[in-house]
């Protein structure tokens, strides 16, 4: 199946966390929303690619997200790192941040540090944002555990994705992929009638009555948020045929959320002599060059991911691209675990 809004989707939010971080104020949780939105569509849609799969393709799972995921991020990380080697100093605390990305566990341990330590990151903590990917790797490790690896009976259970949701909404631990999936567990189990064109008009309606709540109630937020976030993933979930247009700006949409920072920094370097830094021009040289370094990263990495890793894909490969998935989530936890009980880390 094919979603072709979102496509459209993608690369719409990506520049409404790209307008956020480069200093338009557009509302308080406007970034994080746009996340959420990213969390409630890769549940969506990563779960239904579970629920259709088999126990025998999760080495082809794990290849493509690995190849799809970690060569971008990889690529990302290098970027920020050499950006930071030419202004930063190397601190032990320098690298405990890299680590932490480099294994998928910077959610986990990095931003409760950015107050306290934020000068030691690389550039500031300019790569802050990466959390959200860290966030979305893990879920590609566990959905699978849960879906493929139990009995059908729980892993594809409607109730179990229920319980599932309202204790991440509850604790605030990415709710909007785990309503993601519930939903994609619901179509599967029921039918189609849930998400056709007749409940579009519902849909829409949540989405106004939860925009102005979260709006209107700030406390809410992080209850409404995911809830809101699937509602306009369902919404817009209409299948249709590819467009050639929104395939390659929803395929831009990965590069650019990722090196949006390159931009800022681009701007800030041009402009700087003329004394435009932090003027709105500044922002629109940033928005400019941003579009320009994510279709260049794509053209070059990401299209070239997408074409060949059909032929890439081995079951060995796969199960390698599982092994290592894993190790470096485990490795992650256990040094986090150790760094963040560090006598630098016990100030914060």
């Amino acid at each position: 199946m094919y979603y072709p809004l979102f496509d459209w989707l993608r690369i719409t939010l990506a520049l409404i966390v790209a307008i956020g971080h480069g200093g338009v104020d557009i509302w308080s949780h406007s970034g994080n929303l746009a996340v959420q939105v990213f969390f409630a569509l890769s549940g969506w849609l990563i779960g239904g690619i579970l629920l259709n799969s088999k126990y025998e393709d999760l080495p082809r799972f794990f290849f493509n997200r690995v190849t799809r995921i970690w060569i971008p991020y990889a690529v990302a990380i290098i970027l920020l790192v050499c950006a930071s080697l030419l202004k930063d100093p190397v601190t032990l605390k320098w690298l405990e941040f890299v680590f932490y990305k480099v294994t998928f566990v910077y959610n986990l341990f990095g931003p409760s540090q950015l107050a306290a330590f934020k000068t030691e990151m690389p550039l500031d903590g300019t790569g802050n944002h990466f959390w959200s990917i860290c966030a979305e790797e893990q879920f590609y490790l566990f959905a699978p555990m849960i879906i493929l690896i139990l009995p059908t009976r729980y892993g594809r259970s409607v109730l179990l994705w229920g319980i599932l949701s309202i204790l991440a909404i509850s604790f605030d631990y990415y709710g909007a992929i785990v309503l993601g999936v519930w939903a994609a567990v619901i179509k599967q189990n029921f039918s189609n009638r849930f998400f056709d064109r007749n409940f579009r008009p519902f849909f829409l309606g949540i989405i106004l009555l939860l925009s102005i709540l979260m709006y209107l109630y700030d406390s809410w937020y992080t209850t409404i948020a995911p809830v809101f976030s699937i509602s306009l993933v369902l919404f817009l979930a209409r299948q249709g045929n590819k467009s050639e247009w929104g395939k390659f700006w929803g395929g831009v949409s990965y590069p650019f959320y990722l090196n949006h920072w390159i931009g800022v920094f681009l701007a800030h370097a041009v402009l700087e002599p003329f004394g435009l830094r932090e003027s709105t021009v500044s922002i629109i040289v940033a928005l400019l060059f941003n579009i320009i370094v994510a279709c260049v990263l794509y053209m070059i990495i990401d299209r070239t991911i997408l074409k060949y890793r059909t032929v890439w894909f081995t079951p060995c490969r796969g199960k390698s691209a599982a092994i290592a998935a894993y190790s470096l989530l485990f490795i992650g936890i256990i040094g986090g675990a150790l760094f963040i009980n560090s006598p630098s880390s016990l100030n914060i």
